[in-house]
């Protein structure tokens, strides 16, 4: 009976290594606690080419020729191990779920504000996310990481303007 009990827990334990390596680690720089943002906006010219998701949803287009101008951008960075694909062929862990390579993307994203040409603030925000790949599960794709990764990045700068939303209700001005 004891053994069957060990057993069952080393087939438990593989299993959660298995499904570990699915899910992707992110760490998002700055480190900042999410705050509501949903009752603060800030009003202004909109200096952004792309999908209209990734914008930070506390900034509104505004054609004052005198307001604000709010130019955000970002970038993506693909990474990927350079492991060679026999390798894991060779090893007996890969079996049991162990990581036969790895995937990582940075996205970064910059709001500028500027006033009158005048820079008042800038907002960076960087997010890395690292998937690894067993022979089990190749996890995310590399568009869902990035996807993940582009909201991620504006729900921080979204953060961190709330932080300064009374120096940005000032500049607005």
């Amino acid at each position: 009976m004891r053994k069957i009990h060990i057993a069952v827990h080393l087939i438990c334990a593989l299993a959660v290594l298995i499904f570990l390596g699915c899910a992707p680690n992110v760490v998002i720089t700055p480190d900042i606690s999410a705050t509501p943002t949903n009752n603060f906006t800030l009003k202004g010219k909109i200096d952004y080419e792309g999908n209209r998701e990734y914008l930070p949803r506390t900034i509104t287009a505004n054609s004052n020729p005198d307001s604000l101008t709010l130019r955000y951008r970002y970038d993506v960075t693909y990474g990927r191990d350079a492991v060679h694909q026999a390798l894991p062929l060779f090893n007996p862990l890969t079996i049991v779920g162990f990581p036969i390579g790895a995937d990582t993307i940075v996205v970064t994203g910059k709001l500028e504000i500027l006033k009158w040409k005048t820079l008042v603030k800038v907002y960076t925000s960087v997010c890395v996310l690292d998937k690894h790949r067993t022979i089990f599960s190749e996890g995310e794709t590399m568009s869902e990481l990035r996807k993940s990764g582009l909201l991620a990045v504006r729900d921080n700068i979204e953060t961190q303007m709330y932080v300064d939303r009374n120096l940005l209700s000032d500049a607005g001005q």
